[in-house]
């Protein structure tokens, strides 16, 4: 597990889209990413800890798929 995801890094802030793929109403959301992302190979699906815009520092990140987020930016 020493993949690390090109892209992504803690401290970004990204946008992502929440709900199901099939709803053509989920809102994008935004967050922070919270931790290193972690590749999972049995279902080659990179996941990333995102702590939500709004929330507390103590809640647990949300786990993201790779392929949700829209758009990222990295704090300059």
């Amino acid at each position: 597990m020493d993949a690390r995801h090109p892209e992504l890094a803690v401290g970004d802030r990204v946008t992502y889209t929440a709900g199901r793929r099939s709803d053509w109403t989920r809102a994008c959301r935004r967050g922070c990413v919270a931790a290193t992302p972690v590749f999972d190979r049995y279902t080659t699906t990179w996941w990333v800890p995102v702590q939500p815009d709004g929330a507390a520092e103590d809640t647990e990140p949300k786990w993201v798929r790779r392929d949700r987020i829209v758009d990222v930016a990295t704090p300059t």
